[in-house]
């Protein structure tokens, strides 16, 4: 017994440490770490709670390091973030309370449409997206930042990119800033959404450690790989859009 147990966590470390490294040189470390987790034995939402911990350490880490060698105006963007902040508390109670075979659905559903996300590429289009929209900052960008922290909230897995998408193409901030306003949020909404799972009793803390420190050490790995091996980043996209179909079908037919 004690030997699966080494070699259930022990593989998980491992595949913790794969989430980091593809979730630096190309996003979307959630839509790894949920099937993960849900493979080794945690419930749909005890899983989605428990990659909370690992969330909020790497934000915070991820702030830290931007505001180090950079800073930011908020002037004008206290609604926006208020707006997003307040959607990711209601999608997080909403994730408590959604019944784990519906969650496991919307997870199948959700992979598949975030292989199709990853496969275009949005990050392209964001670079000149700020020249063709008007900067709206009002009460209907508000409710968009608020739908996105919902779902942010919710499962968090992408929504890097729908912040991106937002925050550009709906307010028109220039890219710079929309990194640094995307990184603020969801460092923001981060605790407060992991102590709702928390109080649901929806958090392995014990787990939720191990793939932190997987994760940050795969990170650590990533950045240095990204300086030195020019093809790493094709061939972790790569990795990533297969793990995202498997997975799909994982949910949808197992």
């Amino acid at each position: 017994m004690k030997s699966m147990l080494f070699w259930k966590y022990g593989l998980l470390f491992i595949f913790s440490i794969l989430a980091g490294f593809i979730n630096t040189l190309v996003g979307s470390g959630s839509l790894i770490m949920l099937p993960l987790l849900i493979f080794v034995g945690l419930s749909p939402q005890v899983a989605n709670g428990t990659n909370r911990v690992a969330i909020l350490v790497q934000s915070v880490v991820a702030l830290h390091t931007y505001f180090q060698h950079s800073t930011l105006s908020l002037k004008g963007s206290y609604a926006l973030i208020v707006s997003a902040c307040g959607g990711a508390l209601l999608g997080a109670w909403l994730a408590t309370q959604i019944s784990p075979k519906l969650f496991e659905y919307f997870l199948g559903f959700l992979m598949l449409a975030m292989f199709f996300v990853v496969l275009l590429k949005p990050e392209k289009w964001f670079k000149n997206a700020p020249n063709l929209f008007n900067k709206q900052n009002n009460i209907t960008s508000w409710i968009v930042l608020f739908a996105v922290g919902i779902y942010g909230g919710f499962v968090q897995g992408g929504v890097g990119v729908f912040l991106m998408a937002s925050l550009i193409m709906q307010v028109g901030y220039d890219l710079h800033k929309t990194n640094a306003l995307k990184l603020l949020i969801i460092s923001l909404y981060a605790l407060p959404v992991l102590l709702i799972f928390a109080y649901y009793g929806q958090v392995n803390w014990g787990i939720g450690g191990i793939t932190a420190i997987g994760q940050g050490i795969g990170a650590y790995l990533g950045a240095k790989f990204a300086l030195t091996n020019v093809n790493i980043h094709l061939w972790t996209y790569r990795l990533l859009l297969i793990i995202l179909l498997v997975s799909a079908f994982h949910f949808w037919f197992s």
